[in-house]
Formats: structure tokens, C-alpha cells, sequence
């Protein structure tokens, strides 16, 4: 297949595993785990599709990815994770990202995808549509709690009162059809809404 693609994961041995099974399959492979010089190296290479990782080690691949889509929004970029959650989702589409696929995927699928995407096509997963999406405000709350916070303590790191953090809570449990505070967080998690410290 003769295309030129670029992998930016901080998992040395994910991407070597990764360029070996691509040997053959594809005319240029590149991987690359530091993305600090991503814009520069893109200044002089343009892949036809480029895999990026949602987290490596301090880098959130998300933001890496927005930057690069700023500077040339017309680049064929997928995501490749083992966290195709919710809300990393919806953050990708968002930005203009092609694609969201997980890392548990088969090589030849990975190849048919990254064929259709280089096409035209645009893929990502099928979430629950029913899960209604959180504001800024109450992610951010969401968030707060499941690093431990009480509501008074969320209230006063917000400039806010600790009833509006109830009802923000009450509000953030209807949408996520749960009932309880814990149930939220652990949803939240599963969403991508919530980011627990060891996933950074």
C-alpha cells in the first residue's frame, strides 16, 4: 500500500511492535514517541495519516493533536488508545480528528481503517447516545469530588455556593442515570469525563 504514516506513542515497544507489523503492509512507517517537536517535524513531512496516542506519560495527546489540526486542518489524523472513552471522543470529532480507534484492535483491521480514513471516511466508535453530555461547570465538579473534595470544599475552589454544587451534583446524576455520588464518579470515569491521576 503506498502510503506514508506517522505514529506518535510514548510506548517504545507498542510502536516498534507496531512498525514491524506494518513493514511490508505500507510504503513509509514513522514512529516517533516525543511529540515536543510534532509541528516542526510535520513543517517537512506530511504523512497521509498520522496515529497519535491519547496519553503519553505528561503529554495529553488530545491537546497535541488539537495544536497540530490548527496548524493544518486538512491533515488525516487517528487516534490510537486503549482509552476509546466517551468523552476523548467527542473531544477528537470536535477538533477534526478522522477517527478514534482502540489499541486492541487487529492489524488488518487497523489497516482497513486507516485505508478508509485516508479515503475520506471518518470513524469512531458507537457510544450510548442516551448518556446526556456534561457542561464545563459540571465536569469540573464531577472531577473536583472524585479527587476527594466535600461540596463545601468544591464550592469555595469554584467561587460558588454549596448549594449550587448539590444541585450540580443532582443534575450530573440525572443525566448519567445514577443515584448516588460514587455512582457518578465511577460513570464519569468510564465517560472520560472524570481523569484519574494514574491515566495522566
Amino acid at each position: 500500500m503506498d502510503m506514508h504514516i506517522m505514529l506518535f506513542d510514548d510506548h517504545k515497544l507498542f510502536a516498534k511492535s507496531l512498525e514491524i507489523a506494518m513493514k511490508g503492509l505500507v510504503s513509509k512507517f514513522e514512529t516517533y514517541t516525543d511529540t515536543s517537536k510534532a509541528i516542526q517535524i510535520l513543517e517537512i513531512k506530511q504523512p497521509d495519516v498520522i496515529l497519535m496516542d491519547v496519553h503519553m506519560g505528561e503529554v495529553n495527546g488530545l491537546e497535541v493533536a488539537r495544536t497540530i489540526l490548527q496548524r493544518f486542518p486538512d491533515q488525516k489524523l487517528l487516534f490510537l488508545s486503549g482509552y476509546d472513552l466517551v468523552e476523548y471522543c467527542n473531544q477528537a470529532i470536535k477538533m477534526g480528528a478522522r477517527g478514534f480507534i482502540n489499541k486492541s484492535v487487529s492489524i488488518h483491521d487497523l489497516i482497513d481503517q486507516i485505508q478508509r480514513v485516508a479515503a475520506g471516511a471518518i470513524i469512531f466508535p458507537k457510544h450510548d447516545s442516551k448518556v446526556e453530555a456534561l457542561t464545563e461547570r459540571e465536569k469540573e465538579i464531577l472531577q473536583l469530588t472524585a479527587e476527594g473534595l466535600k461540596q463545601q470544599e468544591v464550592a469555595d475552589r469554584l467561587y460558588i455556593s454549596r448549594r449550587t454544587v448539590n444541585n450540580h451534583l443532582q443534575t450530573i446524576n440525572d443525566k448519567l442515570g445514577v443515584h448516588s455520588t460514587v455512582a457518578a464518579i465511577i460513570r464519569g470515569i468510564e465517560l472520560g469525563s472524570v481523569t484519574l491521576k494514574s491515566m495522566k
